[in-house]
């Protein structure tokens, strides 16, 4: 009984210890490798056009979908990206004391995180407004994979959230490291 036990705390030891090393590689290229790599890689510049709202959504956000050309091959991409939204809502019995409103502009700096009062609805209207249909945009592309791009400016996830990812992946390889240690020592009991 004790073999069995012993090798069931081995195994899923051995298990959460992957998946915790795993989650901890993914946040750490999707936190920090991957937005280095497009800082270095995205050298690429030209201009496109606004086709229309893409159905991707950044952070429930509907975004434009841009057609641009390099080297006479014409591609297509969604953005701009959002890294982030925050929403704030004062309702007292039902009713809204906030009016709409959003920190996306028509022409300016786009913000990496979307602030909003009273609702999401301001922010799709603000974006609609900044990026209608023929409206000439930046893009950013890897001038060795033309088809990998970005509108405007690119936006990485918040380094803090990387971070408490990251290091709920090492909680989470540690709690495997315990129980493999725990089943190997009841194993040699």
């Amino acid at each position: 009984m004790y073999s069995t036990l012993s090798f069931a705390f081995i195994l899923a030891g051995i298990l959460i210890i992957l998946l915790g090393a795993l989650t901890i590689a993914i946040i750490i290229w999707f936190g920090f490798k991957r937005p280095e790599y497009r800082r270095t890689h995205f050298t690429g510049h030209t201009i496109g056009t606004v086709e229309r709202m893409s159905n991707i959504t950044s952070n429930d956000i509907r975004v434009p979908l841009v057609s641009y050309t390099v080297n006479g091959q014409t591609y297509k991409v969604a953005g701009p990206k959002f890294a982030g939204r925050t929403d704030v809502f004062a309702e007292v019995a039902g009713r809204q004391l906030l009016s709409s409103s959003s920190n996306i502009t028509t022409d300016g700096e786009l913000p990496s995180v979307v602030k909003t009062k009273g609702g999401i609805s301001s922010a799709q209207k603000a974006v609609e407004d900044r990026y209608p249909p023929g409206r000439n945009v930046d893009v950013f592309y890897d001038p060795k994979a033309p088809k990998h791009a970005f509108v405007e400016r690119d936006a990485p996830p918040s380094k803090t959230i990387s971070v408490i990812l990251a290091c709920i992946g090492g909680v989470l390889a540690a709690f495997g490291i315990a129980m493999f240690i725990i089943g190997i020592i009841v194993l040699a009991n």
